[in-house]
């Protein structure tokens, strides 16, 4: 029998998160400010003087350049926002209710952000995160595994746009988790995920979970290394509605335990019927030869998927997430 992994739980109305832990409300104390997405960038206006957004030294945009060549730019554009909310991501602002029907525009520091716990989205409409880096503490700083993960998206009811970020931390033990049931698209493009640390008998440590929708699932360009799981979708774990598209298209999963002395799980996990999926470019760095036994149902995903005993040769989309990230554009829809 399978045991539960980080984030499942038995009562879907409980959020993944320790019920002791208070989310800020944070929308009522934000900066409104009118942001515009133009192909190739963010546009933001001048925030009010008497509520400055960021101080200066610790502003940080994605810088614009000119679009990569069509086969190195990224698949899917962020959403245009109406009338957003800019919000500068903290240390002491990570975790986030955001207002229904409202649009976010999320920035983080310029240099690596290290969190007292994982950062949390839940709510508004459409949000755009692009760039920057989040770490996760310590063990030692926060036992509970809840504690450090990387970044929840939850409960938003247009489109979430996560591109260009690199989650890490030594003591990771999950990268991204998904708890969608409001028909939201959730885009994750150029994500690097640091070693996620897990195994059967202790955290059930994932790079991508989902246990709730979303409605579309699209994923340009993600790298993860992971000691247990790799990418585990349920979308119907919580929700009876089956989603509407999942287009995964070139991932890396790493496998740091595996071998036939290793502890590794599934790399890919899916439910049994997937009319819904699409994989293309999807590679699993793994000395085993058979990808029988890392894949589940192996009929989901035979076609799109190819096991390498390492990374060489792997076509990603230009641009190198964290702090430093350009983003190297977006396919038109003439181009794709």
């Amino acid at each position: 029998m399978r045991g539960m992994t980080l984030g499942e739980r038995t009562d879907p109305d409980i959020s993944p998160q320790s019920g002791s832990r208070r989310i800020r409300w944070v929308g009522v104390a934000a900066v409104i400010v009118v942001a515009a997405l133009a192909v190739g960038g963010i546009v933001l206006s001048r925030p009010r003087p008497s509520q400055p957004l960021v101080a200066p030294t610790t502003a940080r945009s994605v810088p614009t350049t000119a679009p990569a060549p069509v086969a190195e730019r990224l698949t899917w554009a962020p959403p245009r926002l109406a009338t957003p909310i800019t919000l500068a991501i903290g240390p002491d602002i990570h975790e986030l209710r955001l207002e229904a029907g409202q649009d976010y525009l999320l920035v983080l520091p310029r240099n690596p952000l290290l969190l007292a716990g994982e950062l949390v989205i839940n709510g508004g409409r459409n949000v755009v995160l692009i760039g920057g880096e989040i770490v996760v503490p310590s063990i030692a700083d926060a036992p509970d595994p809840h504690d450090r993960r990387g970044l929840l998206l939850k409960g938003q009811t247009g489109t979430v746009h996560i591109e260009g970020l690199r989650i890490s931390g030594a003591g990771l033990s999950e990268g991204i988790d998904i708890d969608q049931r409001d028909g939201a698209v959730v885009q994750l493009e150029n994500i690097a995920i640091a070693t996620v640390h897990g195994s059967r008998a202790t955290n059930h440590a994932d790079v991508v979970q989902v246990w709730a929708g979303p409605a579309q699932l699209l994923i340009d360009g993600l790298t993860g290394t992971t000691e247990y799981q790799g990418l585990f979708l349920l979308p119907d774990q919580f929700l009876s509605k089956p989603p509407e598209s999942y287009d995964l298209r070139r991932i890396v999963i790493t496998s740091a335990q595996s071998g036939p002395t290793g502890g590794a799980g599934y790399l890919l996990w899916t439910t049994d019927s997937t009319p819904w999926l699409s994989v293309s470019d999807v590679v699993l760095v793994d000395p085993r030869t058979d990808l029988r036994g890392m894949v589940r149902p192996f009929s989901a995903w035979e076609q799109g998927v190819r096991l390498q005993s390492d990374s060489v040769g792997v076509r990603l989309p230009r641009g190198t997430p964290g702090v430093s990230y350009s983003s190297p554009g977006y396919v038109t829809q003439g181009e794709m």
